[in-house]
């Protein structure tokens, strides 16, 4: 169960992430995402993994315009990852 939920809670963050980036809807904060979705990490652990995501979106973003496939297989591994850490972090709290 831990497994899903840190999915739907990656999933929320990412929405939420662009819902704010690409969107403009100013309302969905870090302490929003924060609050929500990720209450049992502490804010010290939740800001560097929201700047990494974050980062993952821009990268995503210059993805669409111009396609190219070993960034879009690097950006996978690199969502993989952070999935892994996530989940690690959910088993942790």
């Amino acid at each position: 169960a831990g497994d899903l939920e840190g999915g739907k809670s990656l999933s929320g963050l990412l929405s939420g992430l662009a819902q704010n980036a690409f969107h403009g809807h100013s309302g969905v904060t870090e302490e929003l995402l924060h609050s929500q979705l990720y209450p049992e990490v502490p804010p010290e652990e939740f800001r560097p993994f929201l700047a990494k995501m974050r980062g993952l979106l821009k990268e995503s973003e210059f993805l669409c315009l111009e396609f190219d496939e070993v960034k879009v297989k690097q950006i996978l591994k690199k969502l993989s990852e952070v999935e892994e850490s996530i989940n690690r972090l959910m088993q942790a709290a």
